[in-house]
């Protein structure tokens, strides 16, 4: 099994002033995609709901200053991510679409295993 990393790309500041009965139906839709993840014999390995940008701490390279906000300055941001274990990616990517109902982009990469350079 491979693991993969299910990257979810929206507007995360969006989402947080969105009223209650929006985010409910995009629960909904995460559901049906996790409750087809399991039915098609997929993994769920972990996964989370990140908080607004606005909440990230960031470092520039070479910087010594942290500053608040997100790195990049854009209208979309990362916003949740799925870890999936499957032997079978070109499915995970059709579950996937499941997904693109919420309006969010959906990036998906390989999990690279072993240790960590120091």
């Amino acid at each position: 099994m491979t693991d993969y990393i299910v990257l979810l790309f929206g507007d995360t500041e969006a989402w947080w002033d969105s009223p209650e009965e929006g985010k409910k139906a995009t629960y909904d839709v995460h559901g049906r995609f996790t409750a087809e993840l399991v039915r098609r014999g997929h993994t769920i390995v972990g996964g989370a709901e990140l908080p607004r940008a606005s909440e990230a701490k960031s470092l520039a390279p070479h910087a010594d200053v942290v500053t608040d906000g997100p790195w990049a300055e854009t209208t979309e941001q990362l916003g949740g991510y799925y870890e999936v274990s499957t032997d079978d990616l070109d499915d995970l990517m059709d579950v996937c679409r499941i997904l693109s109902d919420t309006g969010d982009a959906v990036e998906v990469r390989r999990k690279l295993t072993g240790e960590v350079a120091s």
